[in-house]
């Protein structure tokens, strides 16, 4: 166990290998959500000793007020807080190790953390995310109406059509009463929400005109968000070869089928092998 900061406020779990690989970065697994450092069903500890075995010094930390750490930042949002306390981890990490490159891992908000950490800190080299933001594509779009229209017979699709329909027409309403209520209602912070399609876009950009490497991992989750292995390169066709990214279609969000938590451990160790 290290601790980190002016008061030992942040704890992770060092993963060391017994030969590591020479120039290797190293790997910081940040927090899924408020979950605590061991991960959604352990993938955190398996995917840290896999690493490990194969030459990769891994870091599982608990962000400041989530699992043994204690929150001591003076942000004013979890982002800017969750920011500030992987960059300090990462200077103690190099202040231990004579670390100079890390490779960020995250699930969730772990990957929006991740991101957010690799645009301000050259020290990144690479992320690899599970579930970041996802846009429905035009392609997206058809293909999930398709797959709703084929599991019913004709009358039950017009009938489905028209309840689609009337829903939209509801929901146009509520959008308009909102923005008429919203200016008399003060903003609150809430949940995880995607920002601007553009916004994102010029985020993945910026990372990759850095020459930070990108590892894009997408569940079954997200209907006509993501649906199809190239979804990616539907919204952002600029990343193709530039970008890797998989998906896997029968998983569920947090990979608690153990066969996909396999493959998706397999995977980022492969990216990781060939990590230069």
């Amino acid at each position: 166990m290290l601790r980190f900061g002016d008061a030992d406020q942040l704890v992770g779990i060092l993963s060391q290998p017994e030969s590591p690989r020479a120039s290797a970065p190293v790997v910081v697994i940040l927090n899924a959500g408020v979950l605590h450092r061991v991960g959604p069903h352990r993938l955190h500890v398996v995917l840290a000793r896999r690493l490990a075995a194969a030459g990769v010094t891994c870091l599982r930390l608990d962000l400041g007020g989530i699992g043994d750490s204690v929150n001591s930042s003076d942000a004013t949002t979890f982002r800017d807080s969750a920011v500030n306390d992987t960059r300090l981890v990462l200077g103690g990490l190099a202040a231990r190790l004579g670390a100079t490159r890390f490779v960020i891992f995250g699930v969730c908000a772990g990957a929006d953390n991740a991101i957010a950490t690799a645009l301000v800190d050259d020290r990144v080299a690479g992320i690899a995310v599970v579930d970041p933001h996802t846009y429905a594509s035009r392609r997206g779009r058809l293909r999930a109406l398709y797959t709703k229209l084929s599991a019913r017979s004709p009358k039950q699709s017009v009938q489905w059509i028209a309840k689609v329909a009337e829903r939209r027409a509801r929901a146009t309403l509520d959008r308009l009463r909102a923005l008429r209520d919203r200016a008399e209602a003060p903003e609150q912070e809430e949940g995880r929400s995607p920002p601007p399609l553009a916004q994102f876009r010029a985020d993945l950009d910026t990372l990759v005109a850095r020459g930070a490497k990108i590892l894009a991992i997408y569940s079954g989750i997200h209907g006509a968000k993501y649906n199809h292995p190239n979804q990616l390169f539907e919204l952002f066709p600029e990343l193709r070869g530039k970008v890797e990214s998989a998906y896997f279609s029968n998983a569920n969000h947090t990979f608690t089928e153990l066969d996909e938590q396999a493959e998706l451990i397999a995977l980022v160790s492969d990216w990781m092998a060939r990590f230069r």
